[in-house]
């Protein structure tokens, strides 16, 4: 049995569940004052205007908190009463509980901005029938977007649906009706609150810190579909990302109080009072007035952690054996990542709700700046960089970085300190290990980066990293250990996560749980969903966890296999259309900068930020965890992503290896799936590259994949960069018809008798386009196309013929050669190739 709570953990989970009586309330529950209980909850949790018959009670949602606390969670009923106390705290019992709940209510204003405590009473007139709008159908991208453009676009709404590893239920829809599954919106509340409470009850309420992970998991499930507050504008922010950045702030505001003592209360006082006079100051922004009182307290630290040295460590690999490590190798860092800022939380007393964001090996922490915060931030960089550039010679380092918040950046431009704190972090890894130099570990940095390693004559490298090692071995310690891990990620159905007392690294042989156990964690990879003890278990690729697990996590872990054995890069070649080759797909968002410095207009809050950051990341974890299920989905593309290994997917990029044939179309499939889950408002852009050989080091396949990928991005974005030409999506339909129609003609199972130097024509005629580009000839004679083509068709029938002749219409228009022709051609060329 539990016992009794301490003040922090009840205002965590108080900030957490501040808000579910929306949830409550929006599935259709009421109050039945008959009882003694709703009657409590209706007159103390609620706040009441008026006298006599004008009487009316406002903000409910605090007493279907209160009836939610009492009927599911009554041993939590410390936390319940302060989470209810929310809008009303000078209601509390004793001044304990209002000073806890002027804290929830302090959070709560600075996790959606809102500078007066809104009545509910200003929500549209039932809050029920207003789905979530999709944030990305809000983003302000281009600069006549502000207002003319917005009033026109048009909206788009997330189904009311619990969160499933494919995504493919919270896809954006248009109809408000589909956002509620044909159902009134009281009805699809009712179901997913008659669900959510069927998996509540299967939590373990009793050990508090277990729950909080559970409940925490929950939430993210039940309550990212859900509109936090349906005020006049669009709701574009989840309740679930309200309820975690409340929770946050709120645990923030707790530890500077255990810090400030007494006076912390007169304090919070002041800046709820003060709060209302930001909305004054921005109406008058040109006028360079400014108080300097408690709102500009730089109380908080937004705290970002970077892995530098990702590209090297993923894709710097020389053997055939590198392809068995590589999902491995990238996950490694993932893990390493997440495993640094559960331990930044953990030496400052905070729990998960404090990550905001975690993905593509980097993370945001919102921590308090206490007195000792700067200096345990530094403390702990000098401990990371002792276990890393021990265990990785420096080629891998984690990078801490941090700006300090006011409390007026909550309600100004949040989004501005999430940009200045990701140049922060592109500045420190400039200056890699320099904490660790500084503070007196610069023997340490000249042993294990600068050597030398080896005891003379030529030294022996591990096939993979090329790093030196014994005579007798053909692989390095953690290479093996790499390899190991990536069979069992591959099986897990699970991975186990629990922190330890730190142990030092080996002297040698290091291993990948050697790296995490220097950190502070020991991770388990589970093969099997059995089991009891849910204690630090996460279930992958599912969120089916209630009861089972701690809490749920999304890894694109699929690789292309035959009887268990992951293929090899000659393998996956031979799965390819046409001549065998295997190549590389690279992928990430455009505008990412933009996006955060402008898109989310003036209202840049906390949870508009960590919802958006967590909403693309979330895109590339689980939805292409799912990839060859829902790729197959498209124009009848079954089969398409079956022999495509996931080397990379996290944050806003990625990185496919696959059969040369699939990449492009898989490409567009990519494109426009991303597209629609993100309301046609963001654009990809990507590189492939095609390997010469099928023994190519991945290293290099990766570099021009990763410069083809720039040049696309150089060349204005949006597009595909293939056969070293970039080109617009849009062209796709265009492209494959003529790659169709002349894998047609010349495709000698076919037998229409068309010769191969076809081919040559085209490559011919495209050199026209060339040369008129760099103004070597002042037109495209296409009249020598029409000539070669002619002498073609000669011996040919008429159907072949026609072909032929639908061919000239395709690549000629208004006398100038088509664009693409050069990258239909070539793909129609490996496609007939044997």
């Amino acid at each position: 049995m539990m016992g009794k709570m301490t003040d922090y953990q009840a205002i965590i989970l108080a900030g957490l569940l501040h808000d579910i009586g929306k949830f409550y309330q929006r599935a259709g529950a009421k109050f039945d004052l008959k009882y003694q209980s709703d009657q409590y909850d209706y007159e103390n949790f609620t706040k009441k205007y008026g006298e006599g018959a004008s009487l009316r009670y406002s903000y409910l949602h605090g007493a279907f908190t209160a009836k939610f606390f009492r009927e599911n969670l009554s041993q939590y009923d410390e936390a319940g009463v302060i989470a209810a106390l929310h809008h009303v705290p000078e209601q509390g019992n004793n001044e304990r509980q209002k000073f806890l709940a002027r804290l929830i209510a302090l959070a709560d204003r600075m996790s959606s901005g809102e500078r007066q405590d809104r009545d509910e009473n200003e929500e549209s007139g039932h809050p029920q029938e207003e789905p979530l709008t999709s944030i990305f159908s809000q983003l302000e991208l281009e600069e006549s977007d502000i207002e003319k453009e917005k009033k026109s676009r048009p909206a788009y709404y997330i189904p009311l649906s619990p969160l499933q590893e494919s995504l493919a239920d919270v896809f954006p829809v248009q109809d408000k009706k589909d956002a509620f599954h044909g159902l009134k919106g009281e009805e699809a509340y009712k179901k997913r609150w008659e669900e959510f409470i069927g998996d509540l009850k299967k939590l373990n309420s009793e050990d508090y810190d277990l729950f909080m992970a559970q409940i925490y998991h929950l939430l993210q499930k039940y309550t990212l579909s859900i509109p936090s507050a349906v005020y006049r504008d669009r709701p574009d922010i989840s309740l679930f990302h309200h309820l975690k950045t409340t929770a946050a702030l709120a645990g923030c505001l707790y530890r500077l109080s255990e810090e400030e003592g007494d006076g912390f209360g007169e304090k919070v006082n002041r800046i709820l009072a003060g709060i209302k006079n930001i909305g004054q100051e921005v109406k008058n922004e040109g006028s360079g007035i400014k108080e300097d009182n408690d709102l500009d307290r730089q109380d908080f630290l937004l705290v970002g952690g970077d892995i530098s040295g990702i590209q090297d460590f993923i894709y710097q690999v020389t053997s055939e054996k590198a392809l068995k490590g590589l999902r491995a190798r990238s996950f490694y860092l993932q893990l390493l990542s997440e495993l640094v800022a559960r331990k930044v939380l953990g030496e400052f007393g905070m729990r998960e709700v404090n990550l905001l964001y975690c993905g593509g090996g980097n993370f945001y922490l919102l921590l308090p700046n206490l007195k000792v915060a700067e200096s345990k931030l530094k403390f702990i960089q000098r401990e990371l960089d002792e276990v890393l550039i021990r265990a990785h010679k420096g080629k891998i380092s984690t990078i801490l970085s941090w700006v300090p918040v006011s409390y007026r950046d909550f309600f100004q431009n949040f989004a501005a300190l999430w940009e200045k704190l990701g140049k922060e972090l592109s500045t420190s890894k400039r200056r890699k290990f320099s904490a660790l130099v500084a503070s007196g570990g610069g023997e340490q940095f000249k042993k294990f980066v600068l050597g030398p390693f080896d005891q003379g004559g030529e030294a022996k490298g591990c096939k993979i990293c090329s790093e030196e090692i014994e005579q007798s071995r053909e692989l390095c310690s953690l290479c093996e250990s790499l390899i190991s891990f990536s069979e069992d990620l591959v099986r897990a159905r699970a991975i186990s996560i629990e922190p330890e007392a730190k142990k030092a690294l080996p002297d040698n042989d290091i291993r990948w749980p050697d790296v995490f156990e220097a950190v502070g964690f020991k991770c388990e990879f589970l093969p099997s969903v059995e089991g009891r003890n849910c204690r630090g278990r996460i279930i992958i690729n599912s969120t089916d966890f209630a009861g089972r697990f701690e809490g749920f996590t999304f890894i694109a872990k699929k690789v292309p296999a035959i009887n268990g054995q992951t293929l090899t890069l000659e393998e996956i070649a031979d799965r390819a259309s046409g001549i065998k080759k295997w190549g590389v797909l690279r992928a990430d968002v455009d505008n990412l900068g933009k996006l955060f410095r402008e898109g989310l207009g003036k209202n840049k809050t906390i949870s508009r930020v960590s919802m958006l950051s967590s909403m693309l990341s979330l895109y590339f974890s689980a939805r292409i965890s799912q990839l060859p299920e829902w790729a197959a989905d498209y124009n009848g593309n079954e089969g398409l992503a079956d022999f495509v290994y996931v080397a990379y997917s996290g944050g806003d990029d990625l990185f496919l290896i696959g059969p040369w044939s699939v990449l492009p179309e898989l490409a567009k499939v990519i494109y426009d799936d991303f597209r629609k889950f993100t309301c046609e408002r963001l654009t990809l852009s990507a590189g492939i590259f095609f390997a010469p050989g099928k023994k190519f080091p991945i290293y290099q396949a990766a570099k021009m994949a990763g410069e083809a990928e720039d040049k696309a991005k150089n060349d204005r974005r949006n597009r595909l960069n293939l056969f070293g030409e970039s080109m617009t999506w849009g062209c796709f339909p265009e492209v494959n018809k003529i790659i169709e129609l002349v894998t047609s003609l010349v495709d000698e199972n076919n037998g229409r008798g068309v010769p191969r130097s076809l081919l040559g024509v085209l490559y011919n005629i495209y050199q026209e386009k060339e040369k008129k580009k760099k103004q070597e000839i002042s037109m495209e004679r296409v009249w020598r196309l029409y000539y070669s083509l002619k002498k073609l068709m000669g011996k040919l029938d008429e159907n072949t013929r026609s072909d032929i002749q639908k061919l000239f219409g395709l690549i000629i228009t208004n006398y100038e050669v088509y664009p693409y022709l050069n990258i239909a051609t070539r793909v129609a060329d490996y496609l007939t190739r044997k």
